[in-house]
């Protein structure tokens, strides 16, 4: 063979060695976050205080929530606005374990629509969040489905509204878990960065 088509060979099998190289390393990488596994050690001291500052920080959640959306009304009950406040926080978190949450929410997005996670995009929170919400059966509060950017592949986001029971849609508070990975954030309509609108409830 010649000395030239020699060295064509090489280069072509040292670019060859390269690429497969860099694919095994992007499938290591990938696979190294969604197969971690979280081993379950016997509790000590250090981890009984983490997991007390963790329902902790729920439970001001839960407070804080439950204070917002009795300030909705005057009428509103201040039992279903603890049960509205507890099943959002809680719930949320269910739903990131069950989706197999890889944060940030933007890479698990990626991680959805390549195939590799079955649930976990916006409209997936909204959609679960609000069959569980409203199967409280309430009577002095109303859920809604908010979409912002409608249409844009890019852009378009969907979160739960609860508004006090016949008030208008941009008078609510929005309920997003999938913002923060599963840790709810809740905000006013009118003043979230998003220009939420009501989508009719026929679409659900």
């Amino acid at each position: 063979m010649p000395v030239g088509a020699v060295e064509n060979s090489m280069k072509k099998y040292a670019c060859y060695s390269l690429l497969h190289g860099f694919a095994l390393l992007v499938l290591v990488v990938i696979g190294g976050c969604l197969d971690v596994q979280h081993t379950q050690p016997a509790p000590s001291s250090h981890e009984t205080t983490a997991t007390d500052a963790h329902q902790d920080d729920d439970f001001q959640e839960v407070r804080a929530l439950q204070n917002d959306l009795a300030a909705l009304n005057h009428y509103a009950d201040i039992a279903e606005a603890r049960q509205v406040a507890q099943t959002a926080v809680t719930y949320s978190h269910r739903l990131a374990e069950k989706y197999g949450l890889v944060r940030p929410a933007v890479l698990h997005n990626l991680l959805v629509r390549v195939g590799l996670k079955k649930r976990g995009l916006c409209y997936h929170w909204t959609e679960d969040l609000l069959k569980r919400l409203t199967a409280l059966d309430l009577k002095t509060y109303q859920f809604h489905w908010g979409v912002a950017h409608r249409g844009s592949e890019l852009r378009e986001h969907n979160s739960v509204v609860i508004t006090a029971r016949r008030q208008a849609f941009d008078t609510g508070i929005l309920l997003d878990p999938w913002r923060n990975s599963g840790d709810l954030y809740w905000s006013p309509v009118r003043t979230d960065r998003y220009p939420w609108k009501q989508r009719p409830p026929h679409e659900w």
